[in-house]
């Protein structure tokens, strides 16, 4: 009987240090794991609510796609402009070219019958990226809001030398390309929308 006695203690203390082995293991394995980053958590995140900002004053290069005319054009005829070629902004990321926009006439006069010449006038309203509109004007320093200040004649936009002429109508040609200036800071939710495929 005692001997049984002694078995089962001894089968009791064996497994208690045996217990205590695991639980220190355990511990030492815990102890070696390196910690979890809480950061990556944070930023995986973020990510997913990301945004990209083109910021006030930024050149964007656009293309006209239609021709216009002071022959044929009048005051409020909306006309399609794209970008023009691929855009990288300070943060890396890159807007594509093919991005389309809407442009408006915002005067127009035919040639008159006594030498005098055309005037075509045109406001760049602003290029869409995905569901965001970002707004354009056709000067490098801001010069007030609305219409006053993205609108601007040919001959200051394009300089005597740009201007496509028959007689003495003013003429911009399919494809003929420009400098524009993003009118205001833009929030553009990433990832960005590809730009439209050409027609």
């Amino acid at each position: 009987m005692q001997r049984s006695v002694r078995t089962i203690a001894g089968a009791a203390l064996a497994a208690a240090a045996l217990q205590a082995i695991c639980t220190q293991a355990i511990a030492q394995e815990k102890l070696a794991l390196p910690p979890i980053d809480q950061s990556q958590s944070v930023d995986s995140s973020i990510n997913q609510n990301q945004s990209t900002k083109i910021i006030e004053g930024t050149e964007i290069p656009i293309r006209f796609e239609e021709k216009l005319s002071s022959s044929t054009s009048v005051t409020g005829d909306r006309f399609t402009i794209s970008l023009a070629e691929n855009v990288t902004l300070p943060d890396g990321v890159v807007l594509k070219e093919g991005y389309r926009g809407v442009g408006e006439v915002s005067s127009a006069e035919k040639r008159g019958f006594v030498g005098k010449a055309g005037e075509l006038n045109l406001r760049l309203d602003y290029l869409r990226i995905g569901e965001t509109r970002v707004r354009l004007r056709s000067n490098k320093a801001q010069q007030g809001k609305g219409s006053l200040g993205t609108s601007i004649a040919l001959t200051v936009l394009f300089g005597p030398l740009g201007l496509l002429k028959r007689g003495a109508d003013i003429e911009v040609q399919k494809g003929q390309e420009i400098t524009a200036f993003v009118d205001s800071d833009t929030e553009i939710p990433l990832p960005l929308s590809p730009p439209p495929k050409p027609d």
